[in-house]
C-alpha cells in the first residue's frame, strides 16, 4: 500500500489518511505545565490542513522529568481541562489526537524541574533510580494516560527514542545497573515493557498506546537489532502502533545489518501492528518510499511546521512542498508564537528568514 490518501484503523481509531503530525517540541504552553491555547490552536491548524493524525509534543508525566521551557505536562489532573479544550478542537475536522508522554530522565533541565534530575544510572547532576523510584515512574505513566483519556483524546505515545528515560534504561551505556532493570536486553529492556504492561491494563483496548523508539543511537550503544527485539516484545505487550524515528527515512542503517531500519522492524512485529516512521520525509514522493519500506503511517515534521497543509497539497500529483528558509510573518501566519520562533532560529537557523522579500512559501500549502 504506498496510497497515503487512503483510510487506516490504528487499534481502536481510524484516521482518514496515512500522514500524522510527528510529536514536535514547539515551547508554546505554560510554566505550570497546563497546554495554551496557542498550542491547541498550532495542533489544530495542521488538523484542518488535513493531517490524518495529531500527535501532539512530548508532554511531561512529571515535574521532575520537564525538559524545556514552555512544555506541557499531564502530571496533574488540573492540566485535564486543557487537554479537553484540545479534543474539542480537533473534533470539527473528526482527527485523532494522540499525547506523546515523556520523562527527561538525565536530559533533565534543573532550572525548570527544580530538583534532582533521575535516571537509570546515576550521572553529574542526576541520581540512579530507586525501586520505589521506579513503581513512581511507572504510575506517573499510568496516571498521565488516565488523564489523557479523561480528556477525549485517542491515545499516548511512551516516548522512548532520543535519549530520554526508557531509553536510558535500554541503553547498555547509560545503564550500569546489576539488578533486575539492567543487565542483559531482557533487564534493560524491563523498564519500558512495565510502562506498556500498566498503561495498556489501565486505559482498556478502546484507547490506543504505541510507543516511539529509536531505530539505531550508536552514542548510546542502541543498535537496530535490539531495536527489532525490543519492538517485538512491546508488540506481545499490547501496543497498537509502533512509531520508529529515524534519522533519514530515506537511509539504511548505519549500523549492521546496513538495511533499511523499516524493513528490519517489520519483519520483527505482527503485520497487523502499525509502523509509523518519522526522519526527514519532506515530500509526497519522500513519504511514499517509506511505506514502500514497510510504514503504514509517515509522521511529518519540519515539513508540517512549513507547510500545514501538506496533505491537501499532494492532491495535486505535481506539487512540491517549497523548502525553507519561510519567513517569520509567514510562519506566524501558520501558528508559530515568539517561543517556537525562537526554538527554530537556534536550532534550524538555516529555515527561518527575517526578511519577508525573499519569502519561499506564500501561496503554497
Amino acid at each position: 500500500m504506498t496510497d497515503l490518501a487512503a483510510p487506516i484503523s490504528w487499534g481502536a481509531f481510524r484516521s482518514a489518511n496515512r500522514i500524522a503530525l510527528a510529536p514536535m517540541t514547539n515551547k508554546q504552553s505554560h510554566s505550570d505545565g497546563r497546554l495554551s491555547d496557542v498550542e491547541i490552536a498550532w495542533l489544530a491548524r495542521r488538523a484542518v490542513g488535513g493531517f490524518g493524525t495529531i500527535i501532539t509534543g512530548g508532554y511531561a508525566v512529571s515535574p521532575e522529568g520537564r525538559v524545556w521551557e514552555g512544555q506541557a505536562g499531564v502530571y496533574s489532573d488540573d492540566h485535564i481541562a486543557p487537554l479537553a479544550r484540545l479534543a474539542t478542537a480537533l473534533a470539527p475536522t473528526s482527527t485523532p489526537g494522540i499525547v506523546q508522554l515523556i520523562h527527561g530522565g538525565s536530559r533533565f533541565t534543573p532550572e525548570i524541574a527544580h530538583t534532582q534530575g533521575i535516571s537509570a544510572s546515576a550521572g553529574s547532576s542526576w541520581r540512579s533510580a530507586t525501586d520505589r523510584d521506579i513503581e513512581h515512574l511507572i504510575d506517573a505513566h499510568r496516571f498521565a494516560a488516565l488523564r489523557v483519556q479523561a480528556a477525549g483524546l485517542q491515545g499516548i505515545e511512551i516516548h522512548a527514542a532520543h535519549g530520554y528515560l526508557p531509553a536510558q534504561f535500554i541503553s547498555p551505556t547509560e545503564n550500569t545497573r546489576t539488578d533486575q532493570w539492567g543487565g542483559d536486553l531482557n533487564a534493560r529492556a524491563s523498564f519500558l515493557r512495565s510502562l506498556v504492561q500498566t498503561v495498556r491494563s489501565a486505559v482498556g483496548s478502546n484507547f490506543a498506546v504505541g510507543v516511539r523508539l529509536s531505530a539505531e543511537d550508536p552514542r548510546r550503544g542502541i543498535t537496530p537489532q535490539e531495536t527489532a527485539t525490543i519492538a517485538g516484545w512491546i508488540a506481545q505487550d499490547g501496543i497498537d502502533y509502533l512509531h520508529l524515528s529515524l534519522r533519514n527515512a530515506l537511509a539504511t542503517s548505519a549500523e549492521p545489518p546496513y538495511t533499511h531500519p523499516l524493513r528490519l522492524i517489520r519483519a520483527a512485529i505482527p503485520s497487523e501492528l502499525r509502523l509509523v516512521v518519522a526522519g526527514k520525509l519532506w515530500s509526497p514522493q519522500d513519504a511514499k518510499f517509506a511505506l514502500t519500506q514497510g510504514a503504514d503511517i509517515v509522521a511529518l515534521g519540519h515539513a508540517a511546521i512549513h507547510h500545514p497543509n501538506w496533505p491537501q497539497g499532494m492532491a495535486d500529483p505535481t506539487w512540491t512542498p517549497a523548502p525553507p528558509p519561510t519567513s517569520t510573518t509567514r510562519l506566524t501566519e501558520l501558528g508559530a508564537s515568539a517561543p517556537l520562533l525562537r526554538y527554530l532560529r537556534e536550532n534550524w537557523p538555516e529555515t527561518v528568514m527575517d526578511d519577508t522579500s525573499e519569502d519561499h512559501t506564500p501561496g503554497t500549502p
